[in-house]
């Protein structure tokens, strides 16, 4: 058996080694040409897997080890009766606690807390409903918009005018669609930016093209953003350097990419493939390649609660680091900018979900219900 894989997936050569010929290639590497005689291929989301790259070969199966299928035609592969699987819910944590951190990191910087603030959900999906309950032991007022869900789910559904309307923070958790009754490309617009309750927060870390571009720069520039922080960009990889700017955190689209999470991409991947041939488990998992919990020495006693958070999160997950190193590629030609924004994400640091943590000693006993269930600090072993 042939098998093309984008050497970004971790643990390739572990989990498939053992079943065929493994040819490895930077994703924008993986073309026709090369794919022609595979039977098998691995991809990442920088990798488009259409028709014209898989017309004519003997692929029988192919998966991506993402979460999101938009860089992927699901249905000709169907047609084809080509095999298929993707991770869904693979990077579900990571993007949640580059959503808290990103929040802890403004509510520091502003002097504020998130405690009391209504924020407002859009998309309740594997990330959104890992959120919601995070947010809530934060102290949050949580609205909720996902009229898909809504259509079959009772549930204390919003519409979105209602929550731009309400919220102090808005955070999108939706698919790239273009059609179909509820099409998410430009969700956000100028005409109903305007619902926005002014000086609210906009997180967006779903996919690029969801918020108009235009329209949230003017907003930021009029006042009615207060903060803008985004990891998606709609032309990626020819980013708005003038967005990113105007924004007060910005990355380039590795909101999901913590070690823990790619790992458990690689595991998704595999296990699809084995059922889709038939073959039988060994047993190989990720626990194997996890390290050890890493203790972190943070005196709670030095901070207020508000700050001591934000220290907390930023010792897991260092988001202001990730900010500057794209920032640095502003003053590049176009070309060159988008080159490095790939040359970034294939180069990402090794990034622990906080599960991977623990403390050396115990937080003042009224913060630890926002440490242990809004940060979900380790939740299976209390402190050292």
């Amino acid at each position: 058996m042939k098998i093309v894989a984008d050497e970004n997936i971790p643990l390739l050569n572990q989990f498939f080694g053992d079943w065929g010929e493994l040819n490895l290639l930077p994703g924008k590497a993986i073309t026709h040409e090369v794919i022609r005689e595979a039977d098998v291929l691995l991809v990442r989301s920088v990798t488009p897997v259409t028709a014209s790259l898989l017309r004519g070969s003997r692929v029988q199966f192919v998966a991506t080890a993402t979460a999101g299928t938009d860089h992927v035609d699901v249905e000709w592969l169907e047609k084809q009766g080509i095999g298929f699987a993707h991770a869904p819910g693979s990077n579900a944590e990571s993007v949640v606690e580059y959503v808290l951190t990103a929040l802890l990191h403004l509510t520091a910087r502003y002097k504020t807390t998130l405690r009391g603030k209504t924020v407002g959900v859009v998309g309740v999906g594997e990330i959104g409903r890992r959120l919601i309950p995070r947010l809530e032991a934060l102290g949050c007022r949580v609205l909720q918009n996902d009229p898909i869900r809504a259509l079959h789910e009772p549930g204390n559904w919003v519409d979105l005018k209602d929550l731009l309307q309400q919220s102090d923070v808005v955070t999108f958790h939706v698919p790239l669609t273009r059609s179909g009754p509820f099409p998410t490309y430009k969700l956000i617009h100028k005409n109903n930016l305007q619902w926005l309750k002014k000086g609210g927060w906009i997180v967006q870390a779903s996919r690029g093209g969801v918020i108009d571009e235009a329209a949230l720069a003017d907003g930021l520039d009029c006042g009615l953003v207060g903060a803008a922080i985004l990891d998606v960009w709609e032309n990626e990889p020819n980013f708005n350097p003038d967005l990113v700017a105007r924004c007060h955190l910005a990355t380039p689209h590795i909101a999901g990419y913590s070690y823990d999470g790619k790992l458990k991409g690689s595991e998704m991947v595999y296990d699809a493939f084995l059922h889709f041939f038939g073959l039988m488990k060994q047993s190989k998992t990720i626990r194997q390649e996890m390290p050890a919990l890493f203790t972190l020495h943070i005196p709670a006693r030095e901070f207020t609660e508000v700050v001591y958070l934000q220290v907390l999160s930023q010792a897991m997950y260092d988001l202001p680091a990730d900010d500057t190193r794209f920032r640095a590629l502003l003053p590049l030609p176009p070309d060159t900018r988008a080159l490095a924004f790939h040359a970034l994400r294939k180069s990402y640091p090794t990034r622990y979900r906080f599960g991977r943590y623990a403390l050396a000693s115990p937080v003042p006993p009224l913060w630890n219900h926002a440490i242990w269930e809004g940060l979900c600090l380790n939740t299976h072993h209390p402190p050292i």
